[in-house]
């Protein structure tokens, strides 16, 4: 019996000291920031609708440098044109579907504010459901924070202010977080992450786009179209997208040079089917996933991304 005791004395000393190591300087972990000072929440809108390292559509908004950067876009109600004859009543971050992408590096800081502007929705629009004042949210897959605080629901007219550190290189979404989570993000309010590793990445390329995949569950109601709640329970989507628009670049193809280096950041939102990536023609030749450097793919036919996933894919054709 004494030996046995002095076994379990040892094997959790051994457990101990195992667990110190862990969160030593041996872990290649040590410069990782975890939380942030509490959340602050205003009865104040954003006096900026938009501000930071972002931009729209397949453009890759520029790096902005500092230790320290201010990202800044809010929660809207509109009409938003999905395809030329459908126009929907849509929930975004940013006034548009998907939302900003958001440009950093590891090691930056966000210092991140969002008003919900939901009762700015005009009067004539507002007597339908989907317009009318919404409680709002935004998680940020790419932040390491506590989401009871950051993640907070927040009222119409109320502004959050928080910070998160880049911790990790990738292609992350960001969505609101309020419940039901599947119908805040199938109504449009999700967008891009990038977060470049520290020193950059290990390659050079010639074009860069940032496609966002997602899925809408439409009924029409009047003029306009609304969310399909029940379709979206059983993943029957109406339309597949990316960025935002049915067709978008069949109408206007993303134009690049044969023989050079293309880059693409691909987030698929879903948020019900999984995506299989493929460019017809060609090899993708160099697949991280979720957009990771560490996590490389190479010589692949397709890349296989499901809900809530990313990955960066790197061709020529």
């Amino acid at each position: 019996m004494l030996l046995m005791r002095k076994i379990i004395l040892l094997s959790g000393a051994l457990i101990f000291i195992c667990s110190c190591k862990n969160n030593g300087n041996n872990t290649g972990h040590d410069d990782m920031v975890y939380g942030s000072p509490e959340a602050v929440v205003t009865s104040q809108p954003n006096n900026e609708k938009a501000k930071g390292p972002i931009g729209f559509g397949a453009g890759v908004p520029p790096l902005m440098q500092g230790d320290t950067i201010d990202v800044k876009f809010d929660a809207t109600h509109k009409v938003f044109h999905v395809g030329s004859e459908i126009a929907y009543m849509g929930w975004t971050f940013g006034d548009s579907i998907p939302g900003p992408i958001i440009h950093v590096k590891v090691g930056q800081t966000i210092r991140f504010a969002m008003t919900d502007r939901s009762n700015d929705t005009m009067h004539n629009q507002s007597m339908h459901m989907n317009m009318k004042p919404m409680q709002h949210s935004i998680d940020f897959h790419a932040a390491m924070v506590n989401p009871a605080d950051k993640y907070r629901t927040i009222q119409p007219g109320e502004t959050i202010h928080f910070t998160w550190t880049a911790n990790y290189p990738g292609v992350f979404m960001y969505h609101c977080a309020t419940p039901s989570v599947l119908v805040h993000l199938s109504n449009g309010m999700f967008g891009m992450v990038i977060v470049e590793p520290r020193d950059g990445y290990p390659t050079t390329v010639d074009t860069e786009f940032a496609l966002v995949q997602n899925e809408y569950y439409l009924k029409q109601n009047g003029d306009a179209y609304v969310l399909d709640t029940a379709a979206a329970r059983t993943r029957q989507p109406s339309y597949v997208t990316f960025n935002g628009k049915i067709g978008r670049y069949i109408l206007h193809p993303l134009k690049v040079k044969a023989g050079k280096r293309i880059r693409v950041y691909f987030l698929n939102v879903g948020p019900n089917n999984i995506s299989n990536f493929h460019v017809i023609g060609t090899i993708l030749d160099k697949v991280w996933l979720d957009g990771n450097p560490k996590n490389e793919l190479v010589g692949m036919q397709s890349v296989l991304v499901g809900p809530a996933s990313g990955a960066i894919m790197e061709f020529i054709l």
